[in-house]
């Protein structure tokens, strides 16, 4: 018979507990998952998947908007290039194009 003690497994962890894990991974640079996972009792599989909920957490929480950069209010637009019959011309266009717009 053998004489080997039976290996424990070490308590379940629920989501939030495993979502705390994958956060502090991420801020734990240089360590490989494997040896992550064999320091925290976890393994590789629900590593992943926690991973993978933390970053649709993650997802679902951004808005989805990012700020644009308008230009400061004392800054000029284009000068003004041409104005024919009250169209107002930023840049050189070609002669038909004008034609076509006028008729």
């Amino acid at each position: 018979m053998d004489d080997q003690e039976p290996q424990h497994r070490p308590p379940r962890r629920n989501k939030q507990q495993l979502l705390e894990l994958i956060a502090n991974f991420d801020k734990t640079p240089g360590i490989t998952i494997k040896d992550f996972c064999k320091l925290n009792k976890v393994t590789q599989g629900s590593f992943y998947t926690a991973r993978k909920r933390h970053r649709a957490a993650v997802k679902k929480q951004s808005s989805g908007f990012i700020a644009i950069k308008r230009p400061a209010p004392d800054q000029t637009v284009a000068a003004l290039f041409a104005e024919v019959k009250g169209i107002k011309l930023y840049q050189h266009v070609p002669v038909d194009y004008l034609k076509a717009l006028i008729s």
